[in-house]
């Protein structure tokens, strides 16, 4: 039995958005129909499916959402692949494509990325040096501590009187 109380909705999660990516657009013209065979007798027969399946619109890059949203009829229990319908899909919808790099400036950035790493590389070297100096240091004066603490004093004579 679930601890869940009746009528709570459980939260849904927030998906993070992404800096700089494109959102898709939904393309123009009518959506593709999707096709599929079927077994009748000992032939095979051709005809309109119900949906497409998810494997297809995998194949094509479309998140079942997104496609859902476009007005695309889903098929959730179909788990073939037809390769038609997969080029349809990917001829009527195209991702966007990633934005191009202006290749003197990334290269210029890349640089002075590199010239800091380095010089950070070497102060961390330094400061890693200092560190090691500074704990033998604290080591040796630990080890005197140690040896003054161990040593005991010899008792003195009495004069003879």
């Amino acid at each position: 039995m679930s601890s869940r109380k009746k009528g709570v909705r459980r939260e849904e999660k927030a998906e993070p958005k992404e800096a700089g990516k494109a959102k898709p657009v939904k393309p123009s013209g009518k959506a593709p129909e999707p096709i599929v065979t079927s077994r009748h007798g000992t032939g095979f027969v051709t005809r309109q499916g119900r949906g497409f399946s998810m494997g297809e619109l995998a194949g094509a890059g479309l998140s079942p959402r997104l496609a859902s949203n476009w007005g695309l009829r889903l098929d959730f229990m179909r788990r073939s692949i037809v390769e038609g319908n997969v080029t349809s899909l990917k001829s009527w919808y195209s991702p966007p494509a990633p934005a191009k790099r202006v290749e003197g400036v990334a290269k210029e950035v890349e640089e002075e990325i590199e010239k800091v790493g380095r010089k950070v590389k070497k102060e961390a070297i330094k400061v890693e040096k200092e560190a090691e100096k500074v704990e033998r240091g604290v080591k040796k004066e630990a080890v005197k501590a140690e040896k003054a603490v161990k040593r005991k004093p010899k008792p003195k004579k009495k004069a003879e009187s």
